[in-house]
Order: C-alpha cells, then structure tokens, then sequence
C-alpha cells in the first residue's frame, strides 16, 4: 500500500508496497505530487486493476512452461525444436521461482553460462526468446497483466559469423563416392536433389507427387519456413532425378524420415572422411551454385525464397578464384576492360584534339582504363583556332555550344 511522509519543511516522501514487488519511494516538494505519483505506481503494479495480484496462485517458472508447452507451443512450425528448449528450461533451478521474482539478472547469469560453454550465440538468443515470448503471453492471455518482461533488461548476444563451409575438390569427390554407397536409394537422390533446387530437408520431406510437374519443370514447395508456398523451377538435371523415384502409395516423393536421413548422413561423411558439414549446408552450397551458373539475384531469391537480400548472403559463399575468373572473361587481351563489360557507351561525336590530348594525360596510372571525366566538369566551349570557321553575326566558333544571355 501507498504511504506518504513528509521528510522537512518542502520534502514529502511517498512509499509504495505490494506482496512480490518490494518497495518503491521517490521524494516531492509537495505532497499532491507524492499522493499522485503513488497512485500511478501502485496501479501500475496491479496492472490497471483496483486488486491486489494474488502472488500466491502465481506460477513458477516451470509452471508456465508446461501450460506454454500445452498451448502454444502446438502451433509452431518449429514445435519440435521448442519442446526440446522447454525440457532444457524446465531443468534448471530458476524453474522453481514464481515468475514475479525472477530478474534480468537470472538471465544475464543465465546468457553468460551458456557462452562460456561454448554454445553458440544464436542458440542462447532463441533460448531467452522463449522466455520473453511467455511473459508476454502470461500478460496479455493468462490475467498477469502486472508481471514485467524481465528479458526486455537483457542484452542480446551478438551473431554469430556466417557460416561459409564448402566443400573442396577432393572432398566432393569422397562425398559423390559415399553418397552412391547408401542402402536406402532415396538418400542420394535426396540430397542430389537438395543441390539442384536449394530445397530444406523439411520441404523435400513433405513434397507431395501432385506438387511436382516435370512437364513444366515446376515444383511446389508448401508451407515453408515463411509460412508462404514456393514455386522452385526444375534443372534438367533436378527432373532426370525425379524421374528415377518409384511412386509411393503415400503421394510422398520423399517417404521417408528425418531421424533415417541424419542417421544415413552421419555414415556418408564417415565413409567420406568430412568433418564439420551438415545437410544443411547443402542449402548454402546449392544457392552459392546457382549464382555461379550466371543467375540474377531475382532469380536466386526466387528459388531459394529469402524475403531479404542480407539473408541471401549468408547463403552465398561465392569462390574467389571463380571471381577472378569471371574478371578475366570481361577484361580484353589488351589488358582493358571490354566496353560492354563496363557498360560503357560510344559518342558519334569527335572530341576536339585538345580534349583528347587532355583525357589521355588523366588516364589512370598502372590500369590502362582511362579515368573518365565528370559530366559536370566537361568543357561547353573552346577557343577557336586557326581552322574554325566563325559566324558572322555572333563572331563565336560555328562548333561552339552558347546560351541565350551568356558572353
């Protein structure tokens, strides 16, 4: 409850006590200040009502977790990930605390375990993410609108670096060999497939028979990561492999399971002697490819269906001696950049020989391109020679631009 003392002449002290919250005290000059500013807190506190949360039929932590488990949790796309998270959480000792006494410094403590461990810093962000999300859900959903979002206190870790594993020459070789060795004669197709379209393995898995058109070389991927369908356009190479699967009564292309497909990847680099490459990466390896072949960056981002570009990149890990490859094909033998390569247009004009003269000394040193001149900084006039022919009116040169007005 709100109690209001004064503390000297113009000095008035307004205090501020509720069951979970502590106490909260800030001085006035006078007392109609401290009388407002305790009404505003202590309802606050309630959430807006005119009881008294009952912090005693709160939940604890692991409470929540379990009816977010129940409730929410269901209609993810990632549901499966999540239960593993909130069997992670509900383990730990802050579990037992009621939600109300848990602090952003449980979860600073909490981040900085996690990273000293070696976890990997998006993980730990999508672990607090979880927990912000349920005391948004406990506010707005489950009648706790006083709890305050501690994980709003806390300081996100940065990103991790992008992931740029590719597979070398020789490793590719291993990996081709290792692929045609599996027993169940879906997996090569699979991850061939993977490579040709940029497909997850969760989006292959549910690719139906009647989403596929080979005749039209399309096929549908539903309900992605993104929630929206995409439509991926089919190499030759992607329909011959599509062409080699039995039709199952299931409509399944791919009928199979997850767990059977990890299972049968952890063989295929053992035998391949590849370390630090996941089924994953055969997404960064496919969309790297398609930018290789020559596709625009439309196309790509048609294909694999990132909605930005910077998501895009952390796909792309473009080879640099592919890159210098392609600068040598836009470079002519002389050592100077093709003119449709740099995009360069020809004038009908002729510049005049001093023009010319200038443009040669300005050209770039060690490069052979010679430093083009600023639209802005072009001469409109010349002065006239010997041979230029003058009008005989305005007495100017006959090749000379003027203006209405300009001398």
């Amino acid at each position: 409850m709100a109690t209001i003392d004064q503390r000297g002449k113009n000095s008035w002290r307004a205090r501020v006590r509720l069951p979970g919250f502590g106490t909260k005290s800030r001085t006035f000059d006078t007392k109609d200040q401290a009388e407002v500013w305790a009404e505003r807190i202590e309802r606050e506190l309630r959430g807006g009502h005119d009881t008294i949360p009952n912090i005693g039929a709160e939940p604890t932590l692991d409470e929540a977790l379990e009816r977010y488990e129940r409730e929410i949790t269901p209609d993810k796309k990632g549901c499966v990930q999540e239960r593993r998270r909130i069997a992670a959480w509900r383990r730990r000792d802050i579990a037992k605390l009621k939600l109300s006494r848990l602090t952003s410094q449980h979860f600073v403590a909490f981040r900085k375990e996690r990273i000293d461990a070696g976890t990997k810093r998006a993980t730990v962000r999508l672990d607090l993410a979880l927990i912000s999300h349920l005391y948004t859900i406990a506010r707005k959903e489950w009648g706790m609108p006083y709890l305050t979002n501690p994980i709003a206190d806390v300081r996100q870790p940065k990103a991790d670096k992008w992931r740029d594993r590719r597979l070398s020459a020789e490793e590719r070789q291993r990996f081709e060999q290792a692929i045609d060795t599996c027993y169940n004669g879906l997996i090569p197709i699979n991850i061939r497939v993977a490579l040709e379209t940029a497909a997850r393995k969760s989006e292959l898995l549910k690719l139906t028979w009647d989403d596929v058109d080979l005749g039209r070389r399309v096929m549908i991927l539903r309900d992605t990561k993104n929630g929206d369908d995409r439509r991926v356009p089919l190499s030759q190479t992607a329909v011959s492999l599509f062409e080699q699967l039995p039709r199952d009564e299931s409509g399944r292309v791919f009928p199979t399971t997850s767990d059977a497909i990890t299972a049968a990847w952890r063989r295929i680099l053992i035998r391949a002697r590849i370390k630090n490459f996941r089924y994953h990466d055969l997404r960064h390896e496919a969309t790297t490819r398609l930018f290789e072949r020559g596709l625009q960056l439309m196309e790509v981002q048609r294909i694999t269906g990132h909605k930005t570009l910077s998501q895009l990149l952390r796909y792309t890990q473009m080879n640099v001696d592919r890159i210098v490859d392609r600068l040598d094909e836009t470079e002519s033998p002389s050592g100077r950049a093709s003119p449709r390569a740099s995009g360069s247009t020809r004038h009908n004009h002729k510049a005049p020989p001093s023009e010319a003269k200038r443009s040669k000394s300005h050209s770039a040193v060690g490069i052979g391109i010679a430093k083009p001149m600023s639209p802005c900084r072009k001469r409109l006039r010349t002065e006239p020679d010997s041979t230029s022919k003058t009008d005989d009116d305005t007495g100017h040169p006959s090749n000379v631009i003027t203006f209405p007005g300009r001398r």
